[in-house]
């Protein structure tokens, strides 16, 4: 739990840092193309990011330890509406 706790903490302060940024430093606007629909350069650009260079920021610690894999798909089976005999399940 510390670990992502930290993580939270250091991805906190990336948007700190690019929120606290003065207007001048911050990237200008891109306009989108015809489609009204923007790259993702486009993207980048207008939010001052860039690509994942340490995929470890990326982890999440979500997962309850007492719930199984296989207790999950089986109650989301259950939510689709599917027994667990259906083979098509």
């Amino acid at each position: 739990m510390v670990h992502s706790k930290r993580q939270g903490e250091v991805v906190a302060e990336v948007n700190r840092q690019h929120r606290d940024r003065p207007v001048e430093d911050r990237p200008a606007g891109v306009r989108y193309s015809a489609t009204g629909h923007p790259s993702v350069e486009q993207l980048m650009a207008e939010q001052g990011t860039g690509p994942v260079t340490d995929v470890s920021v990326l982890h999440g610690d979500f997962w309850p330890e007492e719930e199984s894999i296989e207790e999950f798909l089986e109650t989301l089976r259950e939510w689709r509406g599917h027994k667990r005999t259906d083979p098509a399940a």
